[in-house]
Order: structure tokens, then C-alpha cells, then sequence
């Protein structure tokens, strides 16, 4: 009960109610998109319902979990707050507290991140390619696609997710932890969240019925009982929530690391448009996984881009620059 009424135990039963929700919502939400998808056929609609139509056609059970899921984070959203409000802060929290910088200091700190990120996946990449162990895919990228395929995925994940989870997230944590528990705190739960969907090879026999929606929570927490897994993805992001987390404190701004945060996705969708996994390449899948975010490769390549950050950090923390 003790650590219900803490500011993680706050977290975790925030993410907790959302997924439940999400898992009894999807079947709904899953018979209303094939639904619509079915009237779209017969019916004229308007262009941006057509589009909608079209996607809920294409989806899987779970896309609409994972869109169920959002929802629900969301809608519970004002709750975690409220309640995490009433709880007391820490003497020092200040001390880590978001501070207002420049224009001039805030484009210096979004073209540093974005920099080292898109150099840290794109080395990577290059690494990958001139070992064997990724190949150029047959179709070619084309640069018209350049923008809505890379450009703002990747800044709409920079901005998003940090605003969550180094903004929100890690100032919670902060408000009655040490700057150390924050950041492990804070990163464990980004890490966790971005596996929250099932193996690909997931089958649900009726995705109609009301409980498939438990079926595919049950399916996406059993990636953690699979050490391969830990070692090559969840590690690897928990090292980048810890990377985030602690540019985001030593800054005291968001500013870096939603740029380090967008660069790294736009290597990385340039890299999954281009380019697949050799998977008969002996560093398959240790060394690189199914993926960028996959493996020890991509994890020696994160505590590099650590090496940099904490470097460029400190240069920014400089009184002439912050």
C-alpha cells in the first residue's frame, strides 16, 4: 500500500489501468474500424474518411490495442497528475527543475542532439553495410518520400515522447527521488512502454470476441520472459532512456535530447526504408537483432553516443552557452 501512494507506485498504476482499459476496449474499437472499412466500400465518403477506411482495413488486432492503449494513457493522464499533486516534493527538487533558455540556446541544443543522434544509428548503418551484415533493399527510397516517411515521424517522436516521458515521467520521479533512481526509474518505464505490443508471430483466433484484447496483453508481457529479448532490445533502450534522461537533467531543457531523441529515429527509418538484416550474417541475432534497436552493436553504438553527449553537455552547460 506504501508504494501505491509513492509517485512510482502513482506511475505504475497509471500504466497498469491503461492497458487494462486498452485490452477491454480493443475488440470494440476492432469491430468498429472493419466496420467502417465494410461502409467505405458501398458509401461515398469524404477523402479523410476514405484514408481512415483504408487504414482500419489494413490493421491487425494489435494496432488497435496499441491505439486503445494511447487513448486510455491519455484519458487517465489527469488522474496521475492529480494525484501525484498531492504528493510532497523533495527539498532539492528544483535543483532539476525545466529552465527557460534562448532561441539561440535552444536551436544550439536541438542541432547538437539531432546531430549526434543521426551520426551515432547512421555510423551504425555503415558498419552494418560494409560487414554484410544488412543488405540495400530492391526498392529504392525515394527523396519525395523523404519528409512524411522520416522527417516527421521522426520529430513527432522526439517531441512527444519527450514531453512524456523526460518531461512528465522524469519530473514525477524526480519530486521525491534521487536524480540516479529518476533516471533508472523513468527509463525502465520508456523501455517497457515501447515493447508493449505482441510478437509478430502472434496469432488471435477471433479478434471479435470481448476478451481477444487480454489475449494480446498476454501475448506482448510474455516478450519478457525471453532473456534473447532483454539482452538485445530492452537493455538497449534502457540505455537510451538513461542517455535522455540524463541530457534532459545536466541541460535542464528538453531541447537536446528531442534532438537526440528525432535524430536517432531518422537514421533509423532511413535505415529500415533502405535496408534489411542480413539474417545468415554470423552477428545475427546477437550482435544485431531484426533491427537498429536490436542487439549488442546497436547498444556499443549507444554507449559511444553517451562518450559525445556527456561531452557536448558539458561544453553547452558552459556559462557563455546556458
Amino acid at each position: 500500500m506504501r508504494f501505491l501512494k509513492s509517485e512510482a507506485g502513482a506511475i505504475v498504476l497509471w500504466l497498469a489501468s491503461a492497458l487494462f482499459l486498452a485490452a477491454l476496449f480493443t475488440p470494440h474499437l476492432y469491430e468498429a474500424g472493419k466496420t467502417l472499412a465494410e461502409n467505405a466500400k458501398t458509401t461515398d465518403y469524404p477523402g479523410w474518411i476514405e484514408s481512415i477506411a483504408s487504414s482500419a482495413d489494413r490493421a491487425k488486432l494489435d494496432r488497435y490495442f496499441s491505439r486503445c492503449l494511447l487513448v486510455s494513457a491519455l484519458a487517465l493522464l489527469p488522474f496521475l497528475i492529480l494525484r501525484v499533486r498531492r504528493i510532497p516534493k523533495l527539498d532539492d527538487h528544483a535543483r532539476y527543475a525545466l529552465r527557460k533558455l534562448t532561441w539561440s540556446q535552444r536551436c544550439i541544443h536541438l542541432f547538437c542532439g539531432l546531430t549526434i543522434g543521426a551520426a551515432s544509428l547512421g555510423a551504425l548503418a555503415l558498419i552494418l553495410h560494409y560487414t554484410g551484415a544488412s543488405e540495400a533493399n530492391d526498392k529504392v527510397f525515394s527523396l519525395s518520400k523523404l519528409i512524411p516517411k522520416a522527417v516527421i515521424p521522426s520529430l513527432g517522436a522526439g517531441i512527444i515522447e519527450e514531453l512524456l516521458f523526460r518531461g512528465l515521467l522524469l519530473g514525477i520521479w524526480l519530486r521525491a527521488y534521487s536524480v540516479r533512481s529518476a533516471w533508472i526509474g523513468s527509463s525502465l518505464m520508456f523501455s517497457f512502454v515501447h515493447f508493449l505490443k505482441p510478437p509478430a508471430e502472434t496469432i488471435i483466433a477471433n479478434p471479435s470476441v470481448w476478451y481477444s484484447g487480454f489475449e494480446v496483453l498476454d501475448g506482448t508481457l510474455g516478450h519478457f520472459t525471453n532473456p534473447l529479448f532483454f539482452i538485445t532490445n530492452f537493455f538497449t533502450l534502457t540505455t537510451l532512456g538513461l542517455i535522455l534522461a540524463y541530457t534532459r537533467t545536466r541541460t535542464h531543457s528538453l531541447w537536446f535530447p528531442i534532438g537526440l531523441h528525432a535524430g536517432l529515429v531518422f537514421s533509423f527509418k532511413i535505415f529500415s526504408r533502405n535496408c534489411s538484416i542480413n539474417m545468415e550474417s554470423p552477428m545475427y541475432p546477437w550482435l544485431i537483432g531484426n533491427d537498429l534497436k536490436s542487439g549488442i552493436l546497436p547498444l556499443a553504438a549507444l554507449c559511444i553516443c553517451s562518450i559525445v553527449c556527456a561531452y557536448t553537455v558539458r561544453k553547452l552547460s558552459k556559462p557563455n552557452l546556458v
